[in-house]
């Protein structure tokens, strides 16, 4: 095993996600790479600024990165971060077939998980299309 994706979007699971990442990572001398998506959140038809709703999530995103970035110097562990925009599922596993991941560890459910329908959508996705292992934690 040598290369590790971990999908980060600031939530609980996320975090918990992240440290079961960053063990499989220092057990195995595998690279690991954090990758947040900014999901694409514009309603035009209720009258609401795209651009705006944007750079306010993908703030926030950044945000959540440095703090990823500042556990994992704490556990002596570095990583590749990536911020990219799109479908999270679509975006975790295309990001994982170009990169030739080994393994991709996401958190059972996500920060956009407001109701029952939608817990844990990202996951069953990126489990259904990923194309290499995928831990689900949580």
């Amino acid at each position: 095993m040598k290369k590790i994706l971990i999908a980060h979007d600031g939530s609980d699971t996320a975090d918990r996600a992240l440290m079961q990442a960053a063990a499989i990572a220092q057990k195995f001398g595998a690279n690991l790479t954090v990758l947040s998506v900014v999901p694409n959140l514009c309603f035009t038809e209720i009258g609401i600024d795209c651009d705006t709703v944007n750079k306010l999530y993908r703030a926030e995103v950044e945000g959540t990165v440095e703090g990823v970035k500042d556990l994992l110097k704490e556990k002596g562990l570095e990583a590749e971060t990536l911020i990219l925009e799109g479908s999270p599922a679509d975006i975790i596993s295309d990001h994982a077939k170009g990169s030739g991941v080994d393994l991709i560890v996401v958190g059972s459910t996500g920060k956009q998980a407001t109701g029952r329908m939608l817990i844990g959508s990202v996951s069953s996705k990126v489990v259904a299309y990923a194309p290499c292992s995928v831990l689900v934690v949580k």
